[in-house]
């Protein structure tokens, strides 16, 4: 007589798949988690990339005005890093006019003349009267402003695995001290260099960078 083998050892198929379940689930979670951590160094790498390509693209615009001057009208061009060893990467540069509000003056006169009604005192009225007068030096200043400052804007793209249209943004602000002498003077304003009344070689001091942006 045969006696059945109490406890025998194996596994059933049921044990089985649950377990292959567990170690697919497993798998799935630390493929994800390798998968993050090197597409986080690739995003790393080419912000670096990018932040040093984007203020060198900005030296370069900074000698290019140097040379040209300031334009009347916005100026905008694009291209890529190719020449630089970076095919991967484009750039964008804009360089606008700044527009400041035409108001300026009358909201300051206008204010002005409330403090001079309204107030009893009489270093108030005086305070009011003297910001009356210099409201008529605000329209020179903000003409001489708009022409004296311009906003340079250098972009820099590219795509990458699961993040396409990634950008890197350097703002700088470029100033010509000699065009808001000649603002505010009115002697010469609007000469072009060279012409009598006008500088020979306008002098640019660049402004503060404002931080990078990656979007």
């Amino acid at each position: 007589m045969r006696r059945g083998r109490l406890g025998a050892g194996g596994f059933t198929l049921l044990e089985v798949m649950v377990a292959l379940a567990i170690l697919a689930m497993t798998l799935v979670v630390l493929l994800e988690i390798v998968t993050n951590n090197v597409r986080a160094t690739n995003h790393a790498k080419m912000t670096t990339t990018a932040t040093f390509l984007a203020r060198a693209k900005m030296v370069e615009v900074e000698d290019l005005v140097l040379d040209n001057g300031f334009s009347e009208d916005d100026e905008s061009e694009s291209g890529n890093f190719k020449d630089q060893g970076s095919p991967a990467f484009r750039w964008e540069y804009m360089i606008e006019r700044i527009d400041l509000p035409t108001d300026m003056a009358r909201k300051a006169q206008d204010q002005a003349q409330d403090q001079s009604q309204n107030a009893k005192d009489p270093m108030a009225m005086m305070s009011g009267f003297l910001g009356g007068m210099m409201s008529s030096f605000i329209e020179p200043v903000r003409i001489g402003l708009q022409e004296s400052v311009r906003k340079v804007t250098v972009r820099v793209l590219w795509d990458e695995n699961g993040r396409p249209n990634q950008s890197m943004e350097v703002v700088q602000y470029l100033t010509d001290p000699a065009k808001l002498d000649l603002a505010l003077t009115g002697g010469a304003a609007g000469a072009a260099p060279g012409a009598p009344g006008a500088p020979a070689v306008p002098g640019l001091t660049p402004g503060t960078a404002a931080p990078g942006v990656v979007k």
